[in-house]
């Protein structure tokens, strides 16, 4: 049986550092991304065509 993998560290300043060199753009479309990702049903629906509709 093969060990879990180890996670990588967490480093939430650095993470937070870099999101916000991000476009304005690209922020709005990765948090409507991770919004659809912890939505349901119809909700989920309206954010995945808000994003088709911004991404192009």
């Amino acid at each position: 049986m093969k060990p879990p993998p180890p996670e990588p560290p967490k480093d939430f300043a650095k993470d937070l550092k870099t999101f916000q060199q991000l476009p304005a753009r690209t922020k709005e479309l990765e948090l409507t991304l991770d919004a659809a990702e912890k939505s349901t049903g119809p909700e989920r629906v309206a954010l995945e065509r808000k994003l088709q509709a911004k991404s192009n």
